[in-house]
């Protein structure tokens, strides 16, 4: 009992000392190489790390829009397109970052149901909520504002991690393997977890 009070206090003045971070992650959702940053290096966070950050996911890649929407291409094809769009109304409809970072993890697996739908029940989203953005407007409203955010960045790779806003070529490249040392260093931190 002791201990566990001593480490609650632990985290607690761990987590009072943090300057706040945001973390943009522009992914898609069939690209190995975001399959890779969510596994090893956003799964690994230790969750006092994940408690001092916020995340923003935004499912578009290196797709675009076609008509204003009428329909998308997407550099892994159109099945990551269904997904990108699939993941932005499931995000939307999440309540909490926790459940964001369970559902994007679950579905950004090599394993995953590639049309996103399992990992979707999984997360507890109400699923007609989510199959009726997916199939009307707001679905392609996520998907242009996803693709609108991700213009004003011009990623040359995916994933790219913008941090508090600002886009950094340093940043972006150490975020490849080293995510956790980054929150560290932007939000003052040391000890657990860094």
């Amino acid at each position: 009992m002791k201990q566990s009070f001593a480490a609650v206090l632990i985290l607690a003045a761990f987590a009072a000392n943090a300057q706040a971070v945001t973390v943009d992650v522009y992914y898609a959702h069939l690209c190995p190489d975001s399959v890779r940053w969510v596994q090893n290096q956003l799964l690994t966070l230790n969750p006092t790390l994940l408690n001092a950050i916020t995340l923003d996911f935004i499912p578009f890649g290196k797709a675009q829009s076609v008509n204003n929407g009428q329909s998308f291409i997407c550099q892994h094809g159109p099945a990551e397109c269904e997904g990108n769009r699939v993941q932005s109304c499931v995000l939307n409809l999440l309540p909490s970052q926790q459940a964001k970072v369970n559902y994007v993890g679950c579905q950004m697996s090599f394993t995953a149901d590639p049309r996103g739908w399992e990992c979707a029940f999984r997360s507890g989203v109400n699923l007609n909520a989510a199959e009726q953005c997916v199939e009307g407007t707001q679905g392609t409203t996520l998907q242009l504002e996803a693709e609108r955010r991700t213009q004003l960045i011009t990623p040359a790779f995916i994933p790219t991690m913008v941090f508090n806003g600002q886009f950094d070529q340093g940043l972006q490249d150490r975020s490849l393997t080293d995510f956790a040392g980054i929150i560290c260093e932007l939000a003052g931190l040391s000890g657990v977890g860094c």
